[in-house]
């Protein structure tokens, strides 16, 4: 397995330096949309030990996890071949591939799945089918906007994958929350907690919710908003609960 950047890609070591993360230089590239929805996993189901991430991407979610939880496995499911490689480097780069498994696949055709899992996590495309403004770049489209599995297949996937103890934990926009939890109810994931996320404290309006859903009745629980960084400091300061956690991901990995 060759772990050396190809020339369309860089290596980059984000998150305090703690995680070093291969990827591609014009495509798809992280933002903190995949260490936030790592860090609410963590901690809305610390003892979960089976995990399953629908659309991995270069595989940042299930890494983050993966060290934070030292005793977590985890399978990705991704459905393009170049970003399946990229997360099985990634995992290997910073030593958790022994705990993750990548599988490649479709949501509109799933493989079989090793679940029930104790854990779903999701960072689903945004962008419907019909909109027109998603990005020209192959890899950022396939992230960004539904193409083969709409966002409805993407909660279906994911209640199919979960057992009645079982949590999935969601990232998605703001302005369009009520897609997201009609969708997780009307599959079957009907008691949702959302937590609504500020890029800082002073935002007179969110950007971004968090969302824990677990199959049952419609119900919905409203968890304290919070800022993700510090009121008049650049992006690479975070709320300290969030440094603390991204700095802990230095720590060794237990056997």
């Amino acid at each position: 397995m060759n772990l050396q950047p190809q020339p369309h890609e860089s290596l980059d070591c984000i998150l305090s330096g703690n995680v070093q993360l291969l990827q591609a230089r014009t495509g798809y590239r992280t933002a903190i949309d995949a260490p936030l929805l790592a860090w609410f996993a963590a901690q809305q189901a610390p003892h979960a030990r089976h995990a399953l991430e629908l659309g991995a991407g270069s595989g940042l979610v299930a890494i983050v996890l993966a060290k934070a939880l030292p005793e977590i496995q985890l399978h990705l499911l991704e459905k393009q071949p170049a970003m399946a490689d990229r997360a099985r480097r990634n995992a290997k780069l910073n030593g958790v591939d022994a705990r993750l498994t990548v599988v490649e696949g479709d949501l509109a055709a799933p493989p079989s799945l090793p679940g029930p899992f104790a854990l779903v996590l999701c960072n689903p495309p945004y962008l419907k089918r019909t909109q027109g403004n998603a990005p020209r770049d192959p890899e950022r489209q396939i992230a960004h906007q539904e193409t083969t599995a709409d966002l409805r297949q993407f909660c279906q996937v994911a209640a199919q994958n979960m057992g009645p103890s079982s949590q999935s934990c969601w990232v998605f926009p703001h302005h369009d929350a009520a897609r997201l939890l009609d969708d997780l109810a009307a599959v079957g994931l009907g008691d949702r907690a959302v937590m609504a996320v500020l890029h800082r404290p002073n935002d007179l309006k969110p950007n971004r919710i968090l969302v824990r859903a677990a199959l049952g009745l419609a119900s919905l629980t409203q968890l304290p908003d919070r800022a993700i960084h510090l009121q008049d400091q650049p992006d690479r300061v975070f709320q300290p609960d969030l440094a603390a956690f991204f700095a802990g991901l230095a720590e060794p990995l237990r056997a």
